[in-house]
């Protein structure tokens, strides 16, 4: 163990004596990007026919009982 620890030590060494200056930080190793993709609707509206199965809805929600009075 003491020889896996002197290991980590000596890396950390050799990465301290890199010269930075002029790097900016960085948050990320790579260069992440977004997939964007149009915003469209693509499944039907659906919410009476996912409601008709619940005990008590008004408007498009689902009523429950109070629980905190």
């Amino acid at each position: 163990m003491l020889a896996q620890l002197n290991s980590v030590l000596g890396l950390i060494e050799t990465l301290q004596a890199v010269d930075t200056t002029g790097v900016e930080p960085m948050t990320h190793a790579g260069e992440p990007s977004l997939r964007l993709r149009p915003d469209q609707v693509t499944e039907p509206d659906r919410r009476a026919d996912y409601q008709q199965g619940a005990p008590a809805t008004d408007h498009g929600l689902y009523l429950v009982p109070r629980v905190i009075e």
